[in-house]
């Protein structure tokens, strides 16, 4: 009889069943020594170390085939555990994604909705940026622009571990940039509605300051048609090189101010994760503007 370990006695040396080592050695991953006189397997004393590598390997989740070409000197166990936790980390990414897209579908009663939100979420990052280059390209006829480079830097970038309200909010802003209405709208306000490009009259409207003096006034509640709404827009005026005509200017700010917009921004902050302040700001100056159109047309 050959000397070895019979497949019991390693079964019992590693504490793994007899079952379990027959098929990692039919798998070819343990080899045999030998067969004893009656035709059983036998093993040699290094198959005990064998035998609990791949095991800790298959625990975590290898394949037989990395473990085979770990065993075979094909490649560095380093290599190896390198790339299986890479192949973990996608599927933690895809898992989380997941997790998120059911949360925010237990939101709401839509088929539809779980469709779209696992359809986008699985969007490389190539893809995701791709939708809002196509908006920004069907808006400035795919020309150099400084607002669509302001756009790209503050690009929404969709976290790989999100929450429901990232998801639900990512969904939604693809739905805006396709909306070939909010396209229309926009190809609008960069023509004769962009504030910062200056127009004929010479008005040059001081953003920051209109933002801070119209949006306390409408958190003081104060009516567009009163004398403190006038004091607001001398202050304002104050700090424009050319008030010019004040009804002139409602219409160009009615022109540019569309509530979905803001809307655009509030949602790239959600999506980013930035300070509830500074998303709140957004529609705060969405308020102020109007306000300050209203009370304009009030005081020509």
């Amino acid at each position: 009889m050959m000397g070895g370990m019979t497949i019991g006695q390693l079964a019992a040396r590693t504490g793994m069943s007899v079952r379990t080592l027959r098929f990692y050695a039919d798998a070819g991953v343990l080899p045999e020594a030998g067969r004893s006189e009656s035709g059983y397997r036998l093993f040699a004393a290094d198959a005990v170390a064998r035998a609990r590598l791949v095991r800790t390997l298959r625990e975590l989740g290898v394949g037989l085939e990395d473990v085979k070409r770990v065993l075979a000197a094909e490649a560095s166990l380093a290599e190896v555990a390198t790339a299986h936790a890479s192949a973990i980390d996608a599927q933690i990414r895809t898992l989380q994604l997941q997790r998120a897209v059911l949360r925010a579908v237990a939101r709401s009663t839509e088929p539809k909705e779980l469709e779209l939100m696992t359809h986008l979420t699985k969007l490389t990052v190539e893809e995701r940026r791709r939708i809002l280059d196509d908006y920004l390209d069907a808006v400035f006829d795919g020309e150099p622009n400084p607002v669509a480079d302001r756009l790209r830097v503050g690009a929404p970038e969709l976290p790989d571990d999100p929450s429901a309200e990232q998801v639900a909010a990512w969904v939604e802003l693809v739905e805006l940039l396709r909306d070939p209405h909010y396209i229309e709208a926009s190809r609008r306000m960069v023509g004769p509605g962009r504030i910062e490009a200056g127009e004929p009259d010479g008005v040059r409207l001081s953003v920051e300051a209109l933002s801070e003096q119209a949006g306390a006034a409408v958190r003081a509640g104060i009516d567009p048609a009163s004398k403190e709404a006038l004091a607001v827009i001398e202050r304002v005026e104050a700090s424009m090189p050319d008030a010019g005509d004040r009804i002139a200017l409602a219409e160009r700010i009615e022109a540019f101010t569309d509530r979905r917009v803001f809307r655009y921004w509030e949602l790239v902050g959600i999506i980013n994760g930035w300070p509830d302040a500074r998303r709140a700001a957004s529609t705060g100056r969405a308020d102020a503007w109007e306000w300050y159109a209203q009370a304009l047309r009030m005081h020509p």
